[in-house]
């Protein structure tokens, strides 16, 4: 299996993180044990299990360039943000172009991370089921069983719509004849992300809502799952009416739930974690597992500033807003406002003034801490309250046919719009591209908008406003419009060499 799950060095191995510490958080090395000599305590299985979130975070990883790492890659995939400090490289280049190839770098490690983790994933579900009794409550293998099957579910999810058709293995590797597996169909692989997270959600249904250590929690899997429906009910599959009410009767658990809430203001997104309106982020400790994300906002060049900002300052220019997109979002919009999602000034890090940037920059990730100390310790979200409303205001106008009165789903799209335009009024129905305009102006830059163009086919015309066909388009940063062949990765070609299975028909 060297050829999919290159990260493991033996074919029988499980990725845990051997510690005493009670936190998940704790970056210890990565220790490969086989399923037979492990798993037979509770101790073991917890930390099992905790080994399977450090896959999470490897989209803070990328290429020797700085500020290259993988989430901003996605980022650059739709054209609305642009990179100030310049490309550089080819892997990041291709992206400017869409001619991303075979041998790009990031196409090779989504695809090597995700499968790792896949891998493991199915170690560990053999591994606990298989546990002997007695070595661990009932309540509890449950709630580790179900964050694994979500886990697995979130990777097949990213895997198939990121190449489609993807291999599917659901069990762990025995044997070195399991060394070339075939390509699964899209549906399949959906139908195993559905049936992956349906028994999550069966075996925490008495685990709470949400809570505030990180872990995956019914909510994030009511969440992801609802948003699968909704991707289900669109491209590339277009199962249409019966998914988009399957997500919209999904969302609304969660939001009949009155677990989460949108924060009054968005300043609160960055200073209160796993809480509220967060659902579900990946976990971040200033010392020993630090953050990229505020550096990598951060103006550049520096040298153009009179004064630094941030004591984290001098290498950012990861990733910027567009002018053109800045410019899109309606007059009088509070997430434009200063300090919001974006700024275009800042007082400089001695108290000597106030900098101007020259442009707009990303402000949704900037870290008060970070800022005065150097080193970030906040989480990046990647489940949001307002994603999981807009799922729901998107889901029951598509099953109603465009446009939609339901008063749950019209006061969901209003629960995002209000707080960014406080001065308009409730609508007595919503459309489509309603919903999908504000997913581009509140979820931007948040890892979700390439996937939103995946599914949905359309794009945010930046001059007109409009929701338009994404093939055809182009956006302020390509060089040229979407073609068809852009909607989808290559196969990586490492993986290609290694298992001729994987031919797109």
């Amino acid at each position: 299996m060297k050829k999919i799950y290159s990260k493991i060095s033996c074919l029988i191995a499980i990725v845990v993180i051997v510690t005493s510490c009670d936190s998940f958080l704790d970056e210890d090395p990565k220790t490969f044990l086989t399923p037979n000599s492990y798993f037979q305590n509770e101790g073991q299985i917890v930390a099992a299990v905790n080994g399977l979130y450090t896959f999470l975070d490897d989209i803070f990883d990328g290429d020797i360039e700085v500020n290259s790492q993988t989430f901003l890659f996605m980022e650059y995939l739709t054209g609305y943000g642009e990179r100030p400090r310049g490309h550089g490289g080819q892997n990041l280049s291709q992206t400017v172009s869409m001619t991303v190839a075979e041998n790009n770098g990031y196409v090779e490690y989504l695809w090597r991370t995700a499968y790792t983790a896949i891998e493991n994933c199915n170690s560990i579900i053999a591994g606990i089921e298989s546990a002997g009794d007695g070595i661990i409550s009932e309540d509890r293998k449950n709630e580790l069983l179900g964050e694994t099957y979500f886990l697995r579910a979130y990777n097949y999810f990213n895997l198939v719509r990121l190449y489609g058709p993807v291999p599917l293995k659901i069990t762990s590797t025995t044997s070195l004849s399991d060394v070339e597996i075939g390509l699964t169909s899209e549906e399949e692989v959906y139908v195993q992300i559905d049936l992956d997270l349906t028994k999550a959600a069966e075996l925490m249904e008495n685990s709470p809502w949400t809570k505030t250590d990180g872990r995956v929690t019914k909510g994030a899997v009511k969440s992801l799952l609802a948003k699968v429906y909704l991707t289900m009910a669109g491209y590339p599959l277009q199962k249409g009416t019966e998914y988009y009410r399957k997500a919209y009767e999904t969302a609304k658990e969660v939001y009949a739930s009155n677990a989460f809430r949108l924060f009054d203001s968005y300043t609160e997104l960055r200073i209160n974690e796993n809480t509220g309106e967060h659902i579900w982020a990946i976990q971040r400790e200033a010392e020993n597992a630090g953050s990229p994300v505020h550096n990598a906002m951060l103006p550049y060049p520096e040298s153009d500033l009179a004064k630094s900002i941030s004591k984290n300052g001098a290498y950012g220019g990861g990733l910027a807003p567009a002018q053109s997109f800045y410019d899109s979002y309606p007059a009088g919009d509070k997430r434009i406002a200063e300090m919001a999602f974006y700024y275009t000034e800042h007082d400089a890090l001695d108290g000597s003034g106030i900098i101007p940037l020259g442009k707009p920059y990303i402000y949704k990730f900037w870290d008060d801490d970070c800022a005065s100390s150097g080193k970030s310790g906040a989480n990046y979200s990647l489940l949001r309250y307002a994603d999981v409303l807009l799922v729901l205001a998107e889901a029951k106008a598509q099953a109603d046919g465009g446009t939609t009165s339901d008063a749950d789903a019209v006061d969901a799209y209003f629960e995002v719009r209000h707080r960014a335009l406080p001065s308009e009024s409730k609508p007595a129905s919503i459309s489509v591209d309603d919903v999908l305009k504000e997913r581009f102006w509140e979820i931007c830059f948040e890892g979700q908008t390439w996937y939103d163009m995946l599914r949905t086919r359309k794009a945010l015309n930046v001059t007109t406003g409009l929701i338009v066909n994404m093939i055809g388009y182009q956006t302020p940063v390509h060089s040229a419009p979407f073609k068809t062949e852009d909607l989808l990765f290559p196969y990586p070609i490492r993986e290609k060499r290694l298992n001729p299975n994987l031919i797109r028909n």
